[in-house]
This record gives C-alpha cells, sequence and structure tokens, in this order.
C-alpha cells in the first residue's frame, strides 16, 4: 500500500514505488473500517490497471477475513497468508525508524471491532527472537525501533523485560512503543519508560470516547476516570510526554450529551495528537446490530468538530517548545522527530541521516514545526 524508494532486491529484481509499473505488486490490505477495505480494493484495480498482466499478490486482514470475496472479485489476484510473526525480513534501503511486530492477535473483542476475528488469538514471539531482529536492524541501519503488535499490551514476555534487553544494543538510539490499549498498562511499564534514557516518550493511547455509557457498550473495560488517572500518573513521571489517542464519533448510542463529554475530557487532557474515525458498522460485530445508530450527517459533524480541536491542541502541544532546544532523530535530511512525537523541519546539512541533533523550535505549524 505504501510507496518504498527504489532499491535493489537481490540480484534479479528492483524494488520501484507502486505507480510505476511492475512485474509483481504486494499489496497488504486492511479491513478495519470500511474505507480501509475500500481504499484496499482500489489499489487492487491500480495494480491491475497498470500492467494487467503483473502478477498481484494480495495480503493483510481484508483478504484474511474476505478471502472469496476478492477472488471473486478479481480473478487474477493471488491471496497469501503471510505470517504476521515471523522473522522480519531486513529492510532494502535506508530505514531509520524500523518497525518490529512482536505481538499480534487479540481477545478483547471490542463491540465495533472486527480485528479479533481476522487476527485471531494472542500470540507474542518469543523474547529471543526480538533481540536478535532487532540486531538485525540496527545492523541494516535501523536507529529507532518501533515495537508494534495489534494488542501490545498482552505481550506475553512484559514488555518492560523487552525494553531492557533493546536498550543494550550498540548504535540503537530510540525504542518507541505503538499503540497500548489502557487495560492493559501497568504502573510497573510506565515506571520503567520513565526510567530508560533510550525509550521515547511518547504514547498512544486510545480512547474511543469520553462517556462512561459508550465505553461500556464498546467494552472497553475501563472508564473516564480510569483513563484521566493514567494520564496523570504518565504525566507525573514524564512531564514532558507526548500522549495521542484515537477517538471514535457516531458509535451507536452516542448522542449529544456523550459527544460533549467526549469532548470536554479531550479538552482536560489536552492530547498531542488526536486521530479521528467515524464509527463503521463492520458485520459480525456486536454493535453492527445495535439499533440506536447514529445518522451519517452527525458522524460527519462530529468528526470535524474533533478534527478541529486536535489540530488546536496539536499547535498548543508544540507551543511550548519554541525558543527552546529539542533532540530530533534525523530520518531524512531536513527532518525528523523528537522523542514525544513533533515533527521538526529544518535546513538540511549532508551527512546527518540516523544522527540526533539539538535544534531550537522557531515557528508551529498545524502538522510540523521549523528550527534552526
Amino acid at each position: 500500500m505504501s510507496n518504498p524508494p527504489a532499491g535493489r532486491a537481490g540480484d534479479k529484481c528492483q524494488i520501484v514505488n507502486f505507480n510505476e509499473t511492475a512485474d509483481i505488486y504486494i499489496i497488504n490490505t486492511c479491513t478495519v473500517t470500511y474505507d480501509a477495505e475500500r481504499k484496499s480494493r482500489q489499489a487492487i484495480r491500480r495494480a491491475i490497471r497498470q500492467n494487467p498482466k503483473a502478477k498481484i499478490i494480495v495480503t493483510g486482514c481484508y483478504s484474511k477475513l474476505e478471502p472469496d470475496k476478492l477472488l471473486k472479485e478479481f480473478s487474477q489476484i493471488e491471496i497469501i497468508d503471510v505470517p504476521s510473526l515471523a522473522s522480519s525480513i531486513q529492510p532494502l534501503g535506508p530505514q531509520i525508524r524500523a518497525n518490529l511486530m512482536i505481538q499480534d492477535g487479540c481477545e478483547h473483542f471490542c463491540s465495533y471491532c472486527i480485528v479479533p476475528y481476522a487476527r485471531g488469538k494472542i500470540k507474542s514471539k518469543p523474547l529471543r527472537q526480538v533481540i536478535e531482529e532487532a540486531n538485525q536492524l540496527v545492523k541494516a541501519g535501523a536507529r529507532e525501533i518501533v515495537l508494534t503488535g495489534i494488542n501490545l499490551g498482552t505481550y506475553e514476555n512484559d514488555l518492560a523485560t523487552v525494553i531492557r534487553h533493546l536498550a543494550s544494543i550498540k548504535n540503537l538510539l530510540r525504542i518507541r512503543l505503538s499503540s497500548l490499549e489502557p487495560m492493559y498498562i501497568k504502573k510497573e511499564l510506565i515506571d520503567s519508560i520513565a526510567q530508560n534514557p533510550k525509550v521515547c516518550q511518547h504514547l498512544h493511547l486510545p480512547l474511543q470516547s469520553g462517556n462512561n455509557d459508550i465505553l461500556k457498550s464498546m467494552n472497553r473495560n475501563y472508564s473516564s476516570a480510569h483513563y484521566f488517572d493514567l494520564v496523570n500518573y504518565i504525566r507525573e513521571k514524564m512531564p514532558d510526554c507526548g500522549i495521542t489517542t484515537d477517538v471514535i464519533v457516531g458509535f451507536p448510542g452516542e448522542g449529544n450529551k456523550e459527544f460533549q463529554q467526549t469532548v470536554d475530557l479531550i479538552g482536560k487532557i489536552k492530547f498531542s495528537r488526536l486521530h479521528v474515525f467515524s464509527y463503521s458498522k463492520r458485520k459480525g460485530t456486536a454493535a453492527a446490530d445495535f439499533s440506536n445508530q447514529v445518522d451519517e450527517k452527525t458522524k460527519k459533524t462530529r468528526n470535524k468538530t474533533l478534527r478541529k480541536l486536535g489540530t488546536r491542541l496539536m499547535v498548543e502541544f508544540a507551543n511550548q517548545y519554541i525558543n527552546k532546544q529539542v533532540e530530533i532523530l534525523v530520518e531524512q535530511a531536513g527532518t525528523g522527530i523528537t522523542r514525544n512525537y513533533i515533527r521538526v523541519i529544518y535546513h538540511k546539512k549532508e551527512g546527518e541521516v540516523g544522527q540526533l541533533r539539538l535544534l531550537k523550535i522557531n515557528q508551529v505549524l498545524p502538522d510540523h514545526c521549523l528550527a534552526s
């Protein structure tokens, strides 16, 4: 689905951008929303249009959940179920920030979510394999490793232990955690992050709603008060921590009061970044059969309201660092991110990719900062 930079893949293949004509296309599909499925089908059509004779390999959640549907629509594709926790392939080109998937599957069954049906039971990559693959990524040029998973907080070997082992890897400058569900975060993990200088002080904690009745209907197993207390504990230990989140608008039963409580909690917490999704009815999930569905016009209005709020909060968070020095990891010439996930752009210099730089923030824009 992404457009990787051109590079070599052995002696007989060349990796090209997705918008170029190719002999083989590999499309990693997603099924988390109807829009994600639509974009997956769109990518398949695009590949067929670019080269009708190409071999088109389709993988990922959507193809796993709806293989017959895809094969009926696109008879020329080949569906391959790639083991999600198989050994990671070394990047084909420079990859300063590399993902390392260490966990797969989810058994929580939030009432709106199709993912557990697509990904199956919880599985964890053995610690020894995690360490080995992290070392391989660093040898290939990675300087930051992002630990990922479908429900990362359920990793069986304890994330604090993983962090401790990875922190000892030479030339690994940063460790970052991807999304963590609030109900699976222990204070010991927060303490471990706060105490380890290699671990980025950035946590993505999906909120989904600020109303307790909606959270219960979603089967989220925490209250707005619990979430707020968790954020306070994080900020007590890491005052500069960037806390980002996901929010669903238009979930069945969300009236004006419920939505306003979500707006109020978001404003109270002051997230550094907000990802807003309109509820998408997924066949086979519990919420798909709820009677009190919200109309599309209301969803669109609420989505717009929260996106506007998210932009304001993002700017407010970054404004704290005006005329202050921040450390970035240079990912490409002239750009990088801070430990607490602020995108920074500066006048590029040669030979800095993969290095840490101290820069002064001069200006805050809606999606990045300018620095010198």
